[in-house]
């Protein structure tokens, strides 16, 4: 039985993989640079994130100058960082600051976000699926009412550390996997709450949407983009990894939610960095003149 999302969060996938058109210049750098880089993953040996990224750290501008996008999530957010990179760089002078690790939640990075406001990014980007592995988890069951609760709470914290400094914050809905079932998506619904009643500081983003079925289900595959640098034989992509949560087409199964770098062209990767680089450049362009409640992605 397929387990769908709303209509209405359908209309993301396919404004993604039309927005940011830039094909030629996307295709030629993809071909020539493997998203197997990791040389800004936050932690090569400990799932507990203990200090800033280099990036933010290096950088002492001040806000009107230093334009910079703060990236925080967990494995998803890592395997989607090469692509974003490119993404958030092609549309604009905007850096990203990389400060991913697979298995990690929100309240791992609390201070790691503390510490990069202090330089007045001009976003943040939050990739947090529902970990539960690491210490600051620690006797929380996963998908209690005790998990949501902390869940809403530390993405409250976060959301007010960027917000603080005038930081737009971006909270990026999870894709369902092979094994979801009924209310599978209840964080994702926690964070358009919080956009919801944070319009001028918070846009939810459903980048899962984008490699999704059309209906909103799980699949393995789906249509090539006219974008992607490069197509599957039968005109389709392989969108999900083995395991049915991951995006690399090869990926290993994760351990403790740590997976290793992709060593081949992810085209879920892709597409999911593609919807969240939209949302970001979109915001930025209509800032000025759009209320709030349009700027949420849902």
């Amino acid at each position: 039985m397929e387990h769908s999302r709303p209509e209405k969060s359908r209309r993301l996938r396919r404004a993604a993989l039309c927005a940011l058109a830039t094909g030629a210049v996307v295709a030629m750098v993809l071909v020539q640079t493997s998203p197997s880089s990791s040389t800004d993953r936050a932690r090569p040996s400990s799932p507990k994130p203990d200090h800033p990224s280099e990036t933010v750290a290096a950088s002492a501008a001040p806000a009107p100058v230093h334009q910079t996008v703060d990236l925080f999530g967990d494995s998803l957010g890592y395997q989607a960082q090469p692509y974003l990179d490119m993404f958030v760089a092609e549309s604009g002078n905007d850096t990203v600051s990389n400060n991913t690790f697979g298995g990690t939640a929100t309240c791992d990075w609390l201070g790691d976000m503390a510490t990069a406001a202090a330089v007045h990014p001009r976003a943040a980007v939050l990739v947090f699926s529902g970990n539960a592995f690491t210490t600051c988890m620690d006797g929380v069951a996963p998908r209690s009412p005790q998990y949501y609760d902390r869940y809403t709470s530390d993405t409250a914290r976060a959301i007010g550390i960027f917000a603080s400094v005038g930081a737009h914050v971006f909270l990026v809905g999870t894709p369902i996997d092979a094994s979801s079932a009924p209310g599978w998506d209840h964080l994702d619904d926690i964070y358009r709450q919080l956009a919801q009643a944070n319009p001028h500081t918070v846009s939810y983003v459903d980048a899962g949407a984008a490699v999704e079925s059309p209906s909103g289900g799980f699949t393995w595959q789906l249509p090539c983009s006219r974008i992607e640098p490069s197509c599957g034989a039968s005109g389709t992509n392989i969108v999900r990894s083995p395991d049915g949560v991951h995006f690399c087409p090869d990926g290993t199964p994760a351990k403790v939610g740590v997976t290793g770098p992709c060593d081949e062209y992810s085209p879920g990767a892709f597409r999911f960095a593609l919807a969240i680089a939209e949302a970001v450049t979109q915001y930025e362009v209509q800032a000025p003149v759009v209320e709030g409640s349009a700027l949420r992605m849902a």
